[in-house]
């Protein structure tokens, strides 16, 4: 049978290595064929998310099941419009539709906490890096030793690139795009997250079309990928798994 890759898009400005244990948790539970990449992404500065989507739709894989957490899972589906068939899923987590609240979307931070983050960022970027890792890893069960894994993360992401990808997750609106994919689709949260709030996954089940699923993570804060990689990958596994058994189903 021909080899799958499955994508993880890591979170805002933490890099790939936080999702190294999810990684290993997922080759461990699907067959030698599936390759799993934690993506590493460009080096960008631009504030539009559409540079970023054409960036990464020209360095990765196609025919691809895309995964993401956090940005990472905006960027995701982002990519997923933008190739269409050519991705063969997509899996997000901890992801809302839209991180700022919008006409019709209340389920998300507000213009003016992010535009408070932003200035922070750019005043005292150590204190307000370490509050966002704060606000990740709360919710948890272990909230210290996942604070001071992010923060060390964190802490390698040049600030331009941070800057630039706050932009990005400030302007990415994705409330219409799941209801129009035509690819398996997996939305995963936490049910204690303190970034994306618990009704985003009603409103977000609200607009997937029929097979489309959602599901939460108990116990979990946003930072559930790091924390609980066991379940979320025995999650993914199995959704991804069974869309692939129904496609070969399907398939004359």
């Amino acid at each position: 049978m021909n080899e799958q890759t499955l994508l993880l898009l890591p979170g805002w400005a933490l890099g790939p290595a936080p999702l190294a244990p999810l990684a290993q948790a997922l080759r461990r539970r699907l067959s030698p064929r599936y390759q799993v990449v934690c993506v590493t992404y460009p080096e960008l500065t631009s504030h539009r998310p559409e540079s970023w989507v054409a960036a990464l739709d020209h360095e990765l894989p196609q025919d691809a099941w895309l995964a993401g957490w956090s940005l990472g899972g905006m960027l995701a589906t982002s990519l997923a419009q933008w190739r269409g068939r050519r991705a063969r899923g997509l899996i997000t987590l901890g992801a809302n539709a839209s991180f700022v609240a919008r006409p019709g979307w209340p389920t998300a931070l507000s213009g003016a906490a992010l535009k408070d983050f932003q200035r922070g960022l750019q005043a005292s970027p150590t204190r307000t890096l370490r509050r966002f890792a704060q606000l990740s890893a709360q919710g948890g069960q272990d909230t210290r030793r996942l604070g001071r894994e992010l923060v060390a993360a964190l802490a390698s992401t040049p600030l331009d690139h941070a800057l630039a990808g706050l932009e990005v997750l400030s302007a990415l609106d994705l409330r219409d795009v799941p209801g129009t994919l035509k690819i398996p689709q997996l939305h995963l949260f936490g049910d204690n997250d303190a970034l994306v709030p618990a009704a985003a996954r009603q409103a977000i089940a609200e607009r997937l079309p029929e097979g489309g699923r959602t599901a939460s993570i108990a116990n979990a804060g946003h930072a559930f990928p790091l924390e609980q990689a066991e379940r979320t990958a025995a999650l993914m596994a199995d959704f991804l798994l069974s869309s692939e058994n129904s496609r070969q189903e399907a398939t004359p």
